[in-house]
């Protein structure tokens, strides 16, 4: 048995980082000087005792030296401090700061405005709900995003919304894996997970068009950048233009589709998504294997999670979804955890999960020796395949099933927080399962099979 999977979940976020100029200017009470990363002097307006404004100030820090050494690299003259000042706001009793009218245009927000080459953000609503939902590490990361947006304007990058946000985003991801290999802020893999599931939820809402004005990106977009960057560094963000990388915001189907958000029901989750993996396998298995054909896998094992299958004559306790090998089936749990994962990750969560085992139904098929580990990231690699064959709609003349807007993010929602403890290590960490899964979307079934 393979891909053991307990169910995790993280919160939904409420509020949303963005880059922008806020119209106005006003005062803001409150003064307070702190010794950031390097020992800099870092001035903070507000409330400096606040606990977030510890992480706040040493990722200031850190930020305007990194880019300090990394914009003349990049661009070719000097990097320019961010001056305007930093601004910690507690909306319910400061005043607004410079850029804004009011100070609710703070509330649940951070943001970065160039016309005033301020930062500001929410001390008493946004940071403190990010920290108890994300860890520590988010902290940061929205700090690097937003100087993200301070570098475009230093380097007067023009570009659609939505290509800012995602380079942003990218910006951030290098900044993050130098964070971690300075030791600037220690996070572990884990961490760095939870940070993600933050970024994940700062996402369009489905059904929005790339092109729309206030477009920040799909979640599936926006990890995908901030991941872009960490792998390959702010040189990959800096060559970023409108539609490359490319922006997958898709439609919803039809009007009924919209009606239900995209979510199909349950019960056609589980008994439909199946026989269309069947059908693509029977596609693509040839393709791999220089034209074997395809075995359809012996059987389904919905299970009661009281009462758990047989698998190689011993019972499959404690496991909740995975591909029997001696057996040739697929089993879940659908009394408490697969029925939860749709609650909380939507309908191509549950498709995305399925989806992976049969990808080591495959495996198997092709008598893949790689070990465990191994073989659940080439397992959620072709879960990206299986999607991307849906998205373009490649077996019309088979195949009917479509995927609608928000999927993706479910797709992505599912890799990264519905796990137990202990998968990392068998499974791989949630960073590196959305990094394989992103690769199947992009590259297809081939990609899956290189060294991971």
């Amino acid at each position: 048995m393979q891909s053991k999977l307990l169910c995790t979940l993280a919160a939904a976020l409420v509020a949303v980082g963005c880059g922008g100029s806020p119209a106005g200017t006003a005062g803001h009470s409150g003064t307070a000087a702190k010794l950031g990363q390097q020992g800099e002097s870092i001035t903070i307006h507000g409330e400096a005792s606040a606990p977030v404004n510890e992480i706040a100030v040493k990722a200031i820090g850190d930020l305007q030296s990194y880019w300090a050494e990394e914009f003349p690299k990049l661009y070719g003259k000097d990097y320019k401090p961010v001056e305007g000042g930093f601004y910690s706001v507690a909306p319910s009793h400061d005043q607004p700061p410079p850029c804004t009218e009011d100070v609710s245009e703070v509330a649940g927000n951070a943001f970065y405005c160039s016309t005033e080459d301020v930062v500001a953000w929410d001390a008493e609503g946004l940071l403190p709900e990010l920290q108890s939902k994300f860890g520590d590490f988010v902290i940061p990361i929205v700090f690097a995003h937003e100087w993200g947006h301070a570098v475009q304007g230093r380097s007067d990058f023009t570009a659609r919304t939505v290509t800012k946000e995602l380079q942003a985003d990218c910006f951030a991801g290098g900044w993050a894996k130098h964070a971690q290999e300075t030791e600037v802020f220690t996070a572990n893999a884990a961490q760095l997970d939870e940070a993600l599931a933050g970024i994940l939820q700062l996402r369009d809402t489905p059904g929005t068009s790339n092109i729309d004005p206030q477009a920040h990106g799909s979640g599936f977009d926006r990890v995908g950048a901030f991941q872009d960057g960490y792998d390959n560094g702010p040189e990959k963000c800096k060559g970023y233009r409108d539609d490359d990388p490319v922006v997958v915001e898709l439609p919803f189907n039809d009007e009924e589709d919209a009606a239900r958000g995209g979510d199909a029901p349950y019960d056609s989750i589980i008994n439909g998504v199946p026989y269309d993996l069947e059908d693509y396998w029977t596609h693509v298995y040839p393709e791999l294997t220089n034209g074997e054909p395809w075995v359809p896998v012996k059987g389904l094992e919905p299970f009661d999670a009281s009462k758990p299958p047989m698998c190689g004559g011993s019972p499959a306790e404690g496991y909740v979804l995975f591909y029997c090998v001696p057996d040739d089936y697929i089993g879940w749990d659908n009394t408490e955890t697969m029925p939860e994962v749709y609650r909380q990750g939507g309908d191509f969560a549950v498709a995305t999960l399925l989806a992976t085992q049969y990808g080591l139904a495959a495996m198997t098929r092709a008598n893949d020796k790689s070990d465990d580990r191994t073989q659940s990231l080439r397992g959620d690699c072709f879960a990206g395949a299986y999607t991307a064959s849906v998205i373009l709609g490649n077996r019309s003349d088979t195949s009917s099933y479509q995927i609608s807007p928000g999927d993706l993010d479910e797709a992505i929602t599912a890799l990264l927080v519905f796990r137990g403890d202990g998968d990392a290590q068998r499974q791989g960490a949630g960073f590196e399962r959305i990094r394989h899964y992103r690769d199947g979307v992009i590259n297809g079934a081939g990609a899956c099979l290189k060294d991971s």
